[in-house]
């Protein structure tokens, strides 16, 4: 069976083969594009946190890496860009804009209030993490947009959309805070504009609703905010979708909370105390964090609690309290959808950058050798290349991504999507693990007839693509099985 890292590898061996081949015909006319492949083909997945001022993104990135390492206060690492990558010992370096390493100290294992260099001299910061979650991908947290200082957003703007030709994410996630305004969909739109069609940009792209626990007004409510959320989340997916892959709705706070171990016994202990206490007695508390609530906790320490996790937590999250830290943060990361993203950015990215790096090095070898003056051979060896059974996992990429973005809900997309996500051919089949080859065989033969005649009679082109791809899936998966 052909599994997801054989997959990977193959199409990693295949493009490495074609900047050999490359390097054979004109070794000094192709060394300076195929040695970037290489490089390329071993980096982790480039994620840009990106967001208007209090969208939430250095509360994100600490949700997601596991620990507070992002201030989210105004301090002067909120004025760069700031990459969180895996590397030990933890430590931090400022690129400066010509090009100068200065490293410093983290403060406690965040990035420390100031910095060596002055702001306007650095082009940006690096932060080395010895963080599990780092293994696969550096993310990338940048300054606010829409912000009252022009350089701040330019710093945003330079690290997304690229500067002097370097892009520096590969991917983005795009936190706002209720709804999409104008600001937010222009920066999609150039963000759109820098890839190479509709569909990737989409791909490339996913939203995040990040204060789901105050969606719609109160958490003290009738209705559950963070349910309102989804439900919105779902509809901005739907209007945004030639530029956003998917949205999903996260608590932020929440996330942080728990994925960062914020949560200790005594506050699950104060907050179980307030278990029986009435709702509208705690929603019309002093706000100033005086007197007494309840059986005499201060104001003051369920003002603090309500920072650490919001109103909803301490609404819904007192009697889970009552079981202890542990079981209060599993609820919270449970409640604040953090897993929905996590999961999302693990199929969605990490799962397929492999998919994206071969294709995007496939690009860069074929420009070369459509270039002024490019041996004759070298274009040859690209269309061959394309051809090969290694790399059509690439021809399932693009075709998903065209279909998606004008029918995502269309169900050859599913089918796209399972050839690309499944771990061996009985689960891009849909049957069981158990099965034998010569099922699987059969299976595949016959889902091929089925596609080659669906693509007959298809008359859109997109649909027709897809069926097309799939046939070829299919008839490759049989002859895999023997």
């Amino acid at each position: 069976m052909s599994t997801w890292a054989t997959v990977t590898e193959l199409m990693r061996r295949a493009v490495l083969d074609v900047c050999d081949a490359f390097d054979q015909v004109d070794r000094r006319g192709t060394a300076r594009v195929t040695d970037s492949v290489r490089r390329q083909l071993n980096e982790t997945i480039r994620l840009a946190v990106v967001g208007r001022v209090k969208a939430g993104k250095s509360t994100l990135v600490n949700a997601l890496v596991g620990r507070v390492v992002a201030p989210t206060g105004a301090t002067e690492c909120t004025r760069i860009s700031t990459h969180y990558t895996f590397g030990g010992p933890e430590r931090g370096l400022v690129i400066t804009r010509d090009g100068q390493q200065v490293p410093f100290d983290l403060d406690r294992g965040c990035l420390p209030e100031r910095l060596p260099v002055p702001t306007e001299h650095i082009a940006h910061a690096v932060v080395f993490l010895q963080s599990e979650v780092l293994r696969d991908l550096t993310l990338i947290d940048t300054p606010g947009l829409s912000t009252t200082t022009t350089e701040l957003e330019d710093a945003a703007r330079r690290t997304v959309l690229g500067h002097e030709s370097v892009q520096q994410a590969d991917a983005l996630i795009y936190v706002f805070h209720d709804m999409m305004l104008r600001d937010d969909t222009d920066f999609l739109h150039e963000w759109g504009s820098i890839t190479d069609t509709p569909a990737e940009s989409a791909s490339r792209a996913i939203g995040v609703l990040s204060h789901a626990d105050t969606f719609g007004g109160t958490p003290w409510g009738n209705q559950d905010p963070i349910e309102l959320a989804r439900t919105g989340a779902e509809k901005f997916s739907r209007q945004h979708g030639a530029h956003l892959g998917t949205v999903i709705a996260v608590a932020g706070n929440m996330a942080q909370a728990a994925r960062a171990g914020l949560v200790r016994e005594h506050d699950a202990g104060t907050l179980s105390q307030l278990a029986n206490v009435d709702d509208l007695d705690l929603e019309l508390r002093d706000p100033s964090g005086e007197g007494v609530v309840g059986p005499g906790i201060p104001g003051a320490e369920i003002a603090r609690l309500a920072d650490l996790i919001g109103e909803y937590g301490i609404r819904h999250g007192r009697n889970e309290a009552r079981r202890g830290a542990r079981a209060m943060s599993d609820w919270l990361v449970q409640a604040s959808g953090i897993d929905d993203l996590r999961r999302a950015l693990a199929n969605r990215y990490v799962g397929r950058y492999a998919h994206v790096k071969a294709r995007r090095a496939l690009d860069a070898l074929d420009r070369l050798a459509w270039s002024n003056g490019a041996p004759p051979p070298l274009r040859a060896i690209v269309a061959e290349a394309r051809l090969r059974a290694e790399l059509h996992p690439l021809a399932e990429l693009d075709a998903l991504e065209r279909l998606a973005a004008i029918e995502p809900n269309h169900p050859l997309v599913g089918m796209l999507d399972r050839q690309l996500s499944a771990r061996n051919d009985a689960e891009r089949l849909a049957m069981p693990p158990q099965s034998a080859p010569m099922q699987l065989r059969e299976q595949a033969l016959s889902w091929s007839v089925e596609a080659r005649r669906a693509a007959v009679v298809e008359p859109y082109p997109e649909r027709q693509n897809a069926y097309q791809v799939l046939d070829r899936s299919f008839t490759l998966m049989a002859v895999r099985q023997g």
